[in-house]
């Protein structure tokens, strides 16, 4: 790094021989640590990127010696907040490492004073899309699992919990996870809220396994975190809508009855799905739709409900849901045929369904209902849904 330096030197000295402007350099390398810092907050272009890096090297060189010394503190503080953008996009790989590693050793060895660590953090998100930030993130991951969260100074950790918007990786969020289920972090819990819902990219494989194994009250707060990132793509959102329902429906087998919280959060993702047409969960709804008519007889579901479950199955299933669909209609026709009352709004949803795919084997069915004793609404979406048929 000697050499590497000298050679900054050098060429710094080449390009001010002509002008003999180097009174910052001077002062840099003649005075005390406050001129030093005076020097760094003075000086621009070349000249600013050469200080900030003798002066970077300086504090790192010099803090055990030095202790919790302000100045040197200050020091630290104006080189790391001199280094530009423009300076770290256009300088070489290896000076791009070693940004990485100063930023590092900053972080850890001026571990006391949360100003400094501050300050890396800040330009360490201001300089991500132009150098490494692998092993800061790591040190944060870190941090995290080991702080004294009683002791730990609470703008130092907000400050961790805001970078790792941006610098955080899977294992991040599942660090910040567990941090979210611990009352100790519970005045943090709006930061790392935000914080997880801006990792939800990072993190899918981490995300689907912790809806394979939680319960559902876990389960529809890490839905809630999903949906509040707006950037999450369709594909993601919908991937984990899809699981989070399959697995919603395995904690139904083998029980009577679904709680107002589980239908909640299974209407919450098929919403998701039929909005988005996601007919790669079209096994997932079908079996879904089977248990909600099973709910909806029991009285668990409501008809509103339950009318959400059917109409869904246009936009998800529209090819594999018409065998049920017809089906289902016709048993709607055999109560109606013996006297029993049916819901208008949940027959209206099938033949509305029905009606949306278009599968002419709903023939029958279909022309079943202008024959019955329905409502003239009920009739009207019969031979409406009848005349949008596909014959070929």
């Amino acid at each position: 790094m000697k050499r590497k330096i000298l050679f900054i030197f050098f060429a710094l000295s080449l390009s001010f021989m002509y002008s003999q402007n180097l009174t910052k350099t001077i002062k840099f390398l003649k005075g005390n640590i406050a001129d030093k810092t005076a020097a760094v907050r003075e000086s621009n272009g070349a000249e600013a990127v050469f200080l900030a890096n003798r002066a970077i090297d300086f504090c790192i060189e010099n803090k055990e010696i030095l202790g919790n010394d302000r100045e040197l503190e200050g020091l630290a503080v104006a080189a790391v907040l001199s280094l530009s953008p423009e300076y770290a996009k256009s300088c070489p790989e290896d000076d791009k490492l070693l940004l990485e590693n100063q930023f590092l050793q900053l972080f850890t060895r001026f571990n006391s004073s949360s100003t400094v660590q501050i300050a890396v953090l800040t330009k360490s998100v201001a300089l991500k899309d132009f150098i490494p930030t692998d092993k800061l993130t790591s040190k944060l991951n870190e941090y995290l699992t080991s702080a004294n969260v009683n002791t730990e100074d609470a703008t130092l950790f907000r400050a961790v919990f805001n970078s790792l918007e941006s610098l955080g990786n899977n294992e991040s969020f599942l660090i910040l996870y567990g941090l979210l289920n611990n009352q100790n972090y519970r005045k943090y819990h709006a930061q790392i809220e935000n914080t997880l819902t801006a990792l939800v990219p990072k993190a899918m494989n981490e995300i689907l396994s912790l809806i394979q194994n939680s319960s559902t009250a876990q389960v529809a707060k890490i839905f809630s975190i999903i949906k509040k990132n707006t950037s999450i793509s369709k594909n993601n959102l919908c991937e984990i809508a899809q699981n989070v329902l399959s697995q919603s429906i395995i904690s139904l087998e083998g029980t009577a009855g679904a709680s107002p919280e589980q239908i909640g959060l299974q209407l919450d993702t098929l919403g998701i799905l039929s909005e988005n047409r996601w007919t790669r969960a079209s096994a997932t709804c079908l079996s879904y739709f089977k248990i909600a008519k099973r709910l909806y007889n029991s009285g668990d579901m409501n008809e509103l409900q339950f009318k959400t479950v059917i109409l869904a199955l246009a936009d998800t299933s529209p090819i594999d849901s018409v065998p049920l669909l017809t089906a289902y209609l016709e048993d709607l026709n055999s109560l109606t045929e013996k006297g029993n009352v049916v819901s208008s709004d949940v027959i209206l949803a099938v033949i509305k369904a029905l009606g949306a795919i278009g599968d002419k084997s709903a023939f029958d069915s279909l022309l079943a209902v202008t024959y019955l004793n329905y409502s003239e609404q009920v009739l009207s979406a019969a031979r409406g849904a009848l005349s949008g048929l596909r014959w070929q």
